[in-house]
């Protein structure tokens, strides 16, 4: 039997591969990747419940901002209530009053024409004290072109209910000076001089000057 035969008969001799992947190199890496599972599975789920709380929040500031919108949908403006305007004669006891009226009355026929400020609606029957009643006479048509213009005006003024009512005297009128005509609310601005007024009792009524905020009725 010679070399080759018998070398034909066993058959190639095998080598063992260091780097089979079914050697024990290939152990290792699969035995560290068993060690991290945990810790990747630990970080996951950390991962996964802070995204969770954030999505939750997120959710809950969505629901209340929709919320608001929708109540500000449903709910109804709140109505502007017009201007009344108002009073204020400085007095010893100042004469405070939410309601201030002005007219102007266009007479024709050359003559002048009559404006009148009131604490009370044109026409009313009766006035409730503390009641104002401021009027004068002028040439202008519109209450928006007195701005600026001062009129010499009779001025009554009863301060509560029962008390006397004061005036100016005859021949002496106080002086009520016009700011400018808010065109948009339809208001005009007045100022009244320091004055001395005199009772239906013969008191005199100091008056330290006064504010209005007349609504303009009319033109």
């Amino acid at each position: 039997m010679n070399a080759m035969s018998a070398h034909r008969r066993r058959g190639p001799t095998r080598v063992a591969n260091p780097v089979d992947p079914c050697g024990p190199f290939r152990r290792i890496p699969l035995l560290l990747l068993l060690l991290c599972l945990p810790a990747l599975s630990a970080c996951s789920k950390d991962k996964l419940k802070e995204l969770a709380d954030t999505v939750q929040k997120e959710g809950t500031n969505l629901v209340k901002e929709s919320k608001k919108m929708t109540d500000a949908l449903v709910e109804p403006a709140k109505e502007e209530l017009p201007e009344t305007g108002r009073m204020v004669i400085k007095t010893a006891e100042p004469i405070e009053i939410d309601q201030a009226v002005v007219t102007m009355h266009v007479v024709g026929d050359g003559r002048k024409n009559s404006l009148q400020i009131t604490s009370y609606p044109p026409g009313a029957e009766r006035a409730s004290a503390p009641a104002v009643f401021l009027h004068g006479t002028t040439t202008v048509e519109t209450v928006a072109l007195l701005a600026g213009k001062s009129l010499s005006c009779n001025l009554f003024v009863e301060p509560k209910a029962g008390a006397p009512i004061a005036r100016n005297e005859v021949g002496r009128p106080v002086s009520v000076t016009f700011g400018s005509m808010n065109m948009q609310e339809k208001t005009m601005v007045a100022t009244i001089e320091p004055c001395t007024l005199i009772g239906s009792d013969d008191q005199p009524l100091e008056i330290g000057g006064g504010e209005i905020l007349a609504v303009v009725i009319g033109n």
